[in-house]
């Protein structure tokens, strides 16, 4: 190897520690969770000053939360590329419930739907999605 293929060789390495350093400094490719109820309550009220949520059904991978506050009001946070985004679940969100999964569908189409598995949980939130409906 030559002093310029040397040279070449470690200006490459070093724009590639570069590159990878600069990508984890902005969180581009992290896999963001919602860490727990508290996180979760966090998040809801970030999207909503004064939500003030009190109980949160959060999927067990931890990609999505629907929080509900004290009032009966409730909001679907859910990972968004390396962030979260979140919006209020009402009569027009549609909601299905299989099993231990309840899938909630927005009103708004790039939203997307969204399922989260539960377990014995989901036929209650399921339920309150039909108190929306009717109440």
């Amino acid at each position: 190897m030559t002093a310029t293929d040397l040279i070449q060789t470690g200006a490459s390495l070093a724009a590639v520690f570069f590159v990878a350093w600069l990508v984890r400094r902005m969180g581009l490719g992290a896999d963001p969770r919602i860490e727990d109820a508290a996180h979760a309550i966090r998040l809801a009220e970030e999207a909503e000053a004064g939500f003030g949520g009190t109980e949160v059904a959060r999927d067990r991978a931890g990609f999505a939360a629907i929080v509900r506050n004290a009032q009966g009001r409730m909001m679907l946070v859910r990972a968004h590329g390396n962030h979260f985004a979140a919006r209020p679940v009402d009569a027009a969100t549609v909601g299905r419930l299989d099993k231990d999964f309840l899938t909630l569908t927005m009103p708004e189409r790039t939203f997307g739907a969204v399922t989260l598995q539960l377990g014995r949980d989901a036929g209650m939130w399921a339920s309150r999605m039909r108190e929306l409906r009717h109440g």
